[in-house]
């Protein structure tokens, strides 16, 4: 069997919040051939590549599906003489599904227009608006293959000893920080986090700063104040592998963070996380059951970068407490 799975782009939180459904894929149809294609491109070709090498067989990357009008009159090169037994549509912009249809294929799903290009149809009147994004993959599958899932299934995690052995302290009191975010306008200010991690080593916790290349300018000031960044040594990244991180994720009992490519990590790896919210959706962004979202909005203020460290701190001990 040949199934072609689309999507637009996958930047890293993207990316992993795709694992779960490719890697439940694989389980439904074991001896499938499965080429993931996408507008752009894909973190889950390179960076997440160890989480899915042994769900996806093929990556098909700037397939030449666009919003574009005129797109919808021309012929796709990349996809001629192919055909798929099913084409799964991960996104709902019509123009771009419309394209994707034309590809040669058997059966057809897509979530766009409440299901009108779909060969599938939705019988149960399954939710795909407003939801959990991880949750609308797996409604998606749903459909597709008559399978209920009332809890989504943990991801299978590459085990890498070496990134484990870094930290012996005792998990329980461990927190990890990650004051970075893929923009800026996401992002509360370092100073602020620094002030909380200094807060929460009065009160005998062990804080780790976990500092992706964008936030290198940092990591001297952390370690200064005495503040272990593990994911470093001797002024340069140890690994860049995602799953690397991971690992010293499962070493954590919390995540402090924005709504950032770092949190995903810590979430995917089964670690709760706060997550203060300013600008994105802390409904689409945040994984259930294992994030504690800040909305500033809700605690009337237009930026992030304006949310009172005072606020923060009753709201992590009062989450710290119930967890």
């Amino acid at each position: 069997m040949k199934i072609l799975i689309y999507s637009f782009n996958d930047k890293i939180g993207d990316g992993l919040q795709k694992v779960s459904f490719l890697q439940e894929i694989k389980r439904i149809y074991p001896e499938s051939h499965i080429t993931y294609t996408t507008t752009n491109t894909t973190t889950l070709k390179d960076k997440l590549n160890p989480l899915v090498q042994d769900c996806i067989d093929e990556f098909i990357e700037n397939n030449c599906i666009t919003s574009s009008l005129k797109n919808l009159f021309k012929e796709n090169k990349i996809f001629k003489n192919k055909y798929f037994d099913l084409i799964i549509d991960l996104q709902k912009v019509v123009i771009r599904t419309i394209c994707l249809k034309k590809i040669s294929h058997g059966k057809f799903f897509s979530p766009a227009a409440g299901l009108i290009f779909s060969d599938f149809k939705n019988v149960d009147n399954i939710k795909f608006k407003n939801l959990y994004i991880e949750k609308f993959y797996f409604n998606i599958l749903t459909v597709i293959s008559k399978k209920n899932y009332p809890k989504i299934p943990e991801i299978k995690l590459p085990n890498i000893q070496k990134a484990k052995d870094l930290i012996h302290t005792i998990e329980n009191h461990n927190i990890g920080i990650a004051p970075g975010a893929g923009d800026p306008i996401r992002c509360w200010d370092f100073e602020n986090y620094l002030l909380v991690a200094k807060l929460l080593k009065k009160k005998g916790y062990n804080i780790y700063f976990f500092l992706g290349p964008n936030e290198k300018q940092f990591l001297r000031k952390c370690e200064a104040e005495g503040f272990d960044c593990p994911e470093w040594s001797n002024g340069e990244l140890i690994s860049k592998e995602i799953v690397f991180t991971m690992n010293l994720a499962k070493k954590m009992s919390l995540l402090l963070c924005n709504d950032g490519g770092t949190a995903w990590m810590f979430e995917f790896a089964g670690i709760k996380t706060l997550k203060i919210f300013g600008v994105t959706d802390e409904v689409k962004f945040a994984r259930p059951g294992f994030c504690k979202t800040i909305q500033v909005k809700d605690y009337g203020f237009s930026d992030i970068k304006d949310f009172p460290v005072n606020t923060y701190m009753e709201i992590l001990f009062n989450f710290i407490q119930k967890n």
